[in-house]
């Protein structure tokens, strides 16, 4: 299970880089990635047990849906 955490630990990093990149270039798919890199860390955090940033993740997803809704606007 612990390679399994690393993994999808470097996949949400590459996930949130490419969506920081995006974001500067003004693409709203970096909203998508930031869920999925989002949901990612989350999970990793509570399978971790590491509350505070469960919820940190909790929040960053809802502003990420939150600027996708109002980017497709």
């Amino acid at each position: 299970m612990a390679a399994i955490i690393v993994a999808a630990g470097w996949i949400a990093m590459v996930l949130a880089l490419v969506g920081c990149w995006l974001n500067n270039r003004k693409v709203a798919a970096c909203f998508l990635l930031w869920m999925f890199s989002n949901a990612i860390s989350r999970w990793i955090h509570i399978d971790c047990e590491v509350w505070s940033l469960a919820a940190r993740d909790a929040a960053f997803l809802v502003l990420a849906i939150e600027g996708w809704r109002k980017w497709r606007k």
